[in-house]
């Protein structure tokens, strides 16, 4: 089982022995419903801090799949612990920028953007209204349908696990004289994604950007315990007005197959006490007793 606080895999580091053999796809973990907007949270933060040499300078660096770079902005390298400024745009179509700090980074570092250099992942719907002067593109989510997973190839159709069945049963390690028995529940989930700008284009260009994410990380996700991801839907183009009604509004719908899996510690069985009872008396049915059709009943009087 992996640990639930290690960083995930990054698209690009797909191992070679993962192939679309199911065979050959071992997950580390079982997933929840929280894991999955976790994961998705996670795997954003790693794929806008994503960048690239450029042969102009070794300060001149792009972040291809950064959708918000600003002059001033902190830019943290994680390896070496040192943060940079973005010192000036270079091209802001191609997300170039030149950055002025101590050592410049090198091609090994992992660099993280700074929060107001992303965009924002939320659950719908926020309560605190986003200033125009400060606003920055918004991915909302919110669970459309969520169902005992189904037990057929098709989402949500025919038999379901209604119920948490047992997976595993393996020895406490802290208590031998106990086993725990892992319970499991699979579960259907539609989650609809709301991708918010101030323009039709923006909002045009930010679902094309997101489907491009979902697609390239779906592996890492699936390596840490999800089942299953399915496209399933992009809803109509509309201006909606339930947050802000100023900004315009794309929306998609993924289905994701998650598991809920719950430890039960249980005490084994040592001895079992058996106490029988036998009776001096004889037993003669009340006055007025009718016996059976066909029952006859012999007592021999020297008992």
């Amino acid at each position: 089982m992996a640990v639930p606080s290690k960083r995930l895999e990054s698209f690009d580091e797909k191992p070679q022995f993962w192939s679309s053999t199911e065979d050959n796809q071992q997950a580390d973990r079982s997933a929840s419903l929280d894991d999955v907007t976790t994961y998705i949270y996670q795997s954003l933060v790693d794929y806008q801090s994503k960048w690239n040499t450029t042969r102009i300078s070794a300060w001149t660096v792009t972040f291809p799949y950064a959708r918000d770079l600003r002059v001033g902005n902190k830019i943290r390298n994680s390896t070496t612990g040192e943060y940079y400024t973005i010192d000036s745009i270079i091209d802001a179509a191609q997300h170039t920028v030149r950055l002025s700090g101590t050592v410049a980074p090198s091609s090994s570092n992992r660099l993280e953007l700074a929060e107001e250099n992303m965009i924002n992942f939320v659950s719908a719907y926020p309560q605190i209204y986003a200033e125009p002067q400060t606003w920055k593109d918004t991915i909302t989510y919110r669970v459309l349908r969520r169902e005992p997973g189904t037990l057929q190839s098709h989402p949500f159709d025919g038999r379901k696990e209604i119920k948490p069945r047992v997976r595993q049963t393996i020895v406490d390690p802290d208590y031998p004289d106990h086993h725990i028995q892992i319970m499991g529940q699979w579960f259907d989930n539609l989650i609809q994604f709301d991708c918010w700008s101030v323009t039709n284009n923006g909002a045009d260009s930010l679902i094309s950007w997101f489907e491009d994410f979902l697609f390239r990380y779906t592996w890492v996700w699936k390596k840490n315990g999800v089942q299953e991801i399915l496209y399933m839907d992009r809803g109509i183009d509309t201006e909606v007005t339930k947050w802000r009604d100023d900004i315009v509004n794309r929306t998609l719908v993924y289905y994701f197959r998650t598991e809920k899996i719950v430890p039960i510690r249980t005490h084994d069985f040592t001895q079992i006490d058996l106490y029988v009872g036998l009776s001096s008396e004889l037993y003669f049915p009340p006055s007025g007793y009718i016996n059976p059709s066909g029952y006859i009943e012999i007592i021999d009087g020297q008992l």
